[in-house]
């Protein structure tokens, strides 16, 4: 859902540059499925998910 909008590239670039602070921040704001399939999507050097 996230891969066709604009907000997609920040976001990527967060799981780039700060991967952790990003999974805190997203806590409880969106539901955590949007981020896991967008890290699976993207392949950052960091796995997010838990």
């Amino acid at each position: 859902m996230l891969v066709g909008q604009p907000e997609s590239l920040i976001i990527s670039e967060r799981m780039e540059t700060a991967p952790f602070d990003l999974r805190g921040q997203w806590d409880g704001e969106l539901e955590d499925t949007l981020l896991d399939d967008l890290e699976f999507v993207w392949g950052p050097r960091i796995r997010l998910s838990r």
